[in-house]
């Protein structure tokens, strides 16, 4: 997401900031601010992408105890997405090489920097709740970053206690979590340390105005506005830490900003249709990915080729 800030030595901040999408759908088949100002200079700029069999790992953090199908329908989500034309939009992104060739923007389609090396399917490894063993008052993303340490060391998400480095692991957090940069400055964020990639997304229910998408604050798809809502905020926080593990692939830097491509259709500015795209309703809900019977909404992923934020490459 936009940043304005590097936080730490090791890990960068990539939040989603709060922002509701513009209800109109003017102009909705052209470019975003962010790919008005952006897109031409958006390229691999010399890291690599989470390629291969791409683990994750979940950590629900607080109290999830009377929560187990709110689980079921995060972790349904990790699961089934690989399988998406919407997730396979996300492989058009390429690791760089090492080498730098010329007229390699033409010989590789849309994408510079193809070293065959393509995002890779997710696959969900583990997961494990964790009532609170660093309290429920988390003060700063040092705090995140050992949750995930802790969790690993305990033996429920790997067998030898070994962190995944390229992997992500994703802290899910419930509803008596309270976290210092939660609903003020983002409804989630995902950041790296030098051993693994990871994300934390926040209990959207705190601040529903802020963090739950306005077409599904009253009634959502799989009838949980909050949970839902995390599987938005996850699509979005998905494409950055694909493309951009380490905060040196796919980003523009210009300035204190650096935008990765989660960026490009949200934020200030977005109509609900470059946001969202093809929107249908379901029982009150609102979705526009649909895996077996479950429905979802997602945010759309930029096309550098086609120059638009779209749900799938067809």
């Amino acid at each position: 997401m936009l940043l304005t800030s590097v936080a730490a030595l090791f890990f960068s901040i990539a939040s989603v900031i709060a922002q509701q999408p513009q209800q109109t759908t003017a102009n909705s088949n052209g470019l975003t601010p962010v790919a008005k100002q952006y897109a031409d200079s958006f390229k691999n700029v010399g890291g690599k992408v989470l390629s291969d069999q791409v683990n994750v790992y979940a950590i629900f953090y607080g109290d999830w105890k009377s929560s187990s199908a709110d689980q079921n329908i995060l972790l349904n989500f990790v699961d089934r997405v690989s399988g998406t034309a919407w997730y396979n939009t996300c492989k058009y992104y390429y690791s760089a090489l090492n080498v730098v060739l010329p007229n390699l923007y033409d010989q590789v389609k849309e994408y510079t920097g193809n070293d065959g090396k393509t995002v890779g399917s997710l696959h969900l490894a583990a997961a494990l709740t964790d009532s609170g063993s660093h309290g429920l008052n988390l003060s700063d993303n040092g705090i995140h970053k050992q949750i995930v340490i802790d969790a690993v060391n305990s033996g429920y998400l790997s067998a030898d206690n070994q962190l995944d480095s390229n992997g992500i692991y994703i802290i899910f957090a419930a509803s008596n979590v309270n976290d210092s940069g939660f609903c003020s400055k983002n409804c989630g964020y995902n950041s790296y340390s030098d051993q693994f990639q990871y994300m934390y997304i926040g209990h959207p229910g705190v601040c529903a105005q802020s963090c739950i998408p306005s077409l599904n604050n009253a009634t959502s798809p799989n009838n949980n506005p909050a949970v839902d809502a995390m599987i938005t905020i996850f699509s979005h926080e998905l494409q950055d830490i694909l493309t951009d593990p380490r905060n040196n692939a796919w980003i523009v830097r210009s300035g204190q900003t650096e935008i990765e491509l989660g960026d490009f259709c949200s934020g200030s500015g977005v109509t609900q249709e470059q946001w969202f795209g093809n929107v249908q309703q379901d029982n009150g809900g609102h979705y526009n990915l649909a895996i077996g019977d479950s429905k979802y909404l997602v945010q759309t992923i930029y096309s550098r080729e086609k120059k638009a934020c779209v749900l799938s490459k067809n």
